[in-house]
């Protein structure tokens, strides 16, 4: 996963040199940060695809690995963390969705410390 030019997540293995190649291959075909894909076909020749995605900076104290916030247009809202609903604030999290939808499902799931991939879809 690409968060900026030159910063990276790996997810398996020992990534360093598959984002290099991955970032040359994509030649600023999509700007960070996005997640990529790279598979090895035969030597030194890889398939690489990548996909948009948005990423937030939560508050260190937002608890969990997986969040999920659900705002319907009567103003009810629920927030599950890791699959359990729990009561908490983030008004962070809130003011990312209202500013694009008044009603609206927002998945999180944690990158590493305070860095989430954000997804938000409208109700």
């Amino acid at each position: 996963m690409v968060l900026e030019r030159g910063r990276f997540l790996g997810e398996a293995g020992d990534a360093s040199d598959v984002v290099e190649c991955a970032e040359r291959a994509l030649g600023g075909e999509i700007e960070p940060p996005y997640r990529a894909t790279a598979v090895r076909h035969q030597g030194d020749t890889w398939g690489v695809g990548a996909v948009a995605i948005e990423v937030a900076d939560l508050p260190a104290d937002v608890e969990g690995d997986e969040l999920m916030l659900t705002v319907t247009e009567q103003g009810e809202r629920e927030l599950l963390v890791d699959g359990r609903p729990v009561v908490a604030d983030l008004r962070a999290l809130e003011r990312l969705a209202a500013s694009r939808h008044e009603a609206y499902v927002l998945r999180a799931a944690r990158l590493q410390g305070t860095l989430w991939e954000v997804l938000i879809d409208p109700l």
